[in-house]
């Protein structure tokens, strides 16, 4: 079905128009008069007339059908050129002219501009060869509305056969063409922000590469930076109207022949027209995401949100919707792994670096599921006092071959935050049924530490499951450590992770703050954060024995963690000299290589029980 609300129109028949004849005005003015003669009458005062045979009133329906045609539908009667010669009043009552207006006047007079030049040409030339014609046509009304009649438009003719004029009856169908036209509207377009919806956004971009003569064109895929984040801190309402400003917002940058469509959630496409030039492309797009990030919510607590942005070419990048889609969603991705708020067209080194991605990420999956993950642990050793060690569990995936990867292998499937609460999940549950084994087998250790994410303390599940561990007697609290890092605390959603940092320590949960001395404000989260150990990060601590620089750094940030309290932690220590250097700044304890690596559960209760020997 054509959308009616963008068609364009014609004049309906030709211009030159001559008085209405007297039986042509007859034609309304009986019928008038005898309609309803007896409306409004009570039933009592109505003279009950004789029955009349069935042959009787067939004669009467045929001698007079003009009451019943007059009643029922929209008549107007035009001469040969598309003058108007009689109209009834159903027509008046529906266009808002009077007879004496439309007398006389040609059609066009009722002109909508939805209707194109081929339409009419079309009409006009079935009538003017005697043939009857039936559609649905759009008039404008004198009040500047528009309504739909279904039509029916008849010659009349001569005895002869020369076509005198026309008979055009209607019906108004705008009730019915205004539902129709919401149902392909609701098909079609997105109710929240007025876009196209994906149906009809690849419908579109079919369209345009099945013509193989299109001229060049792109595709951009948006995506806003963090969504959920503002959909979590500010409810759904709140990201229901982000959504509709940008949907705004982008259209104010497009053209008349763009088209912008919403895939989904956060997700938008465009057609854009590739006839800019480069610079001027790129002032467009920058523009755009510069507007997205300057618009500001009612909410103040929620944060200013960026987006990114993927293009691909037609026909460089692909020669069907698929292919551009694919590569323009390549490009976003690269925008987003870059940081964001800002767009990438595509480039063919993407190509292989997804496949990369989506080979690893299935391998990693795969290792999962055959329970290939494992959580091994490093030792940390006191410097300064006795007592027994305290333990590190970290994540290590053991490959078909053997090879032992680290977490730095594979970070960028742990950036994913669905697969981040997965390896929180089994880090935290191993850690604490690891305490359970060695309490159980009276071993004597300090603390076993596992490292926190974002997703992992704004999850109640996570910290649900340390306060069952603690409340059934798994385990103690203070066997227990969560270490966390500065970017948790800088999260857009750092309320909820300091909530949660609140409850585990008053559960006498022991909190560390790891990598510390690289963040932006660490020492403002000394002060405020109940944090009990410090970790001093592997890139100052490799480098204290042949730089003042990261000598004096540490010796401050030892001496400052002491003053405040806090016990303090070296990482990455692999020689004796870095050792003997930082138990003479006052270091509590160290791990790295020096003292062992990452153990597996077996290895690390055997360090245990040496220890103990």
């Amino acid at each position: 079905m054509p959308h009616l609300a963008n068609l364009a129109d014609r004049t309906l028949l030709p211009a030159d128009h001559q008085r209405p004849s007297t039986s042509a005005a007859a034609f309304f003015s009986d019928a008038d008069r005898n309609a309803d003669a007896s409306a409004g009458v009570p039933a009592a005062l109505i003279v009950e007339q004789a029955p009349v045979s069935p042959q009787e009133a067939l004669q009467a329906a045929f001698a007079n059908p003009r009451e019943a045609l007059n009643q029922a539908a929209i008549v107007a009667i035009t001469d040969a050129r598309g003058n108007i010669v009689a109209v009834n009043q159903k027509f008046c009552d529906l266009s808002g002219y009077t007879q004496d207006e439309l007398i006389g006047r040609n059609h066009r007079l009722l002109k909508s501009g939805v209707h194109d030049r081929a339409f009419f040409q079309n009409l006009y030339r079935s009538i003017s060869r005697g043939k009857t014609w039936h559609g649905t046509l759009c008039n404008r009304a004198k009040g500047g509305h528009l309504y739909w009649v279904d039509t029916t438009i008849v010659p009349n003719r001569s005895a002869d056969g020369k076509i005198l004029g026309y008979t055009a009856i209607r019906f108004d169908v705008t009730p019915l063409t205004h539902a129709r036209q919401e149902l392909w509207n609701q098909a079609h377009f997105d109710v929240l922000t007025g876009a196209a919806n994906r149906r009809h956004f690849l419908s579109q971009l079919e369209e345009r590469t099945a013509q193989a003569k299109q001229a060049p064109f792109h595709v951009a895929m948006l995506d806003l930076d963090h969504f959920k984040e503002v959909n979590d801190a500010g409810g759904h309402n709140i990201g229901d109207q982000l959504l509709r400003n940008v949907a705004d917002i982008i259209g104010t940058h497009l053209h008349d022949d763009e088209l912008l469509g919403r895939l989904g959630g956060d997700e938008f496409a465009m057609i854009l027209r590739a006839s800019d030039a480069p610079a001027t492309l790129d002032q467009r797009l920058r523009a755009m995401l510069q507007d997205i990030y300057a618009h500001r919510l009612t909410d103040s607590a929620v944060p200013r949100s960026t987006a990114s942005i993927g293009l691909s070419r037609f026909p460089n990048d692909g020669d069907n919707s698929h292919e551009l889609m694919r590569r323009a969603d390549l490009a976003l991705y690269a925008a987003k792994r870059e940081g964001g708020d800002d767009w990438r067209a595509f480039q063919i080194t993407y190509e292989a670096e997804a496949e990369r991605r989506l080979d690893l990420r299935t391998r990693f999956f795969q290792a999962f599921a055959n329970k290939q993950i494992h959580i091994y642990y490093q030792p940390i050793i006191s410097l300064c006092a006795s007592g027994p060690p305290a333990f590190e569990a970290l994540v290590r995936w053991i490959d078909d071959d053997g090879t032992i990867l680290t977490p730095g292998s594979f970070s960028e499937i742990l950036q994913e935050e669905a697969t981040a609460r997965e390896i929180g999940n089994l880090a935290l549950n191993t850690a604490i049924n690891q305490i359970q084994q060695w309490n159980a087998a009276g071993m004597a250790f300090s603390t076993i530490s596992v490292n926190a994410t974002g997703p992992d303390l704004r999850s109640d599940m996570f910290v649900g499951r340390i306060v069952d561990a603690i409340l059934s007697g798994q385990i103690r609290p203070n066997q227990l450590a969560i270490e966390i890092t500065e970017g948790m605390l800088l999260d857009r959603q750092a309320r909820r992770v300091r909530s949660s940092i609140d409850k585990l320590h008053q559960l006498g949960i022991r909190i560390a703050f790891d990598d510390f001395g690289t963040g932006f404000a660490s020492l403002t989260h000394l002060r405020e954060l109940p944090i009990h150990v410090v970790k001093i990060d592997r890139s100052f601590v490799q480098a204290i024995c042949n730089s003042s620089k990261d000598r004096v750094i540490v010796d401050s940030l030892i001496t400052l963690s002491h003053r405040l309290g806090l016990q303090v932690v070296a990482e990455g220590v692999e020689t004796e000299d870095q050792m003997r250097m930082l138990a003479r700044m006052g270091c509590d304890r160290i791990q790295g290589f020096l003292i062992a690596e990452a153990l597996n559960a077996t290895v690390a209760q055997a360090f245990l029980e040496n220890v103990r020997a």
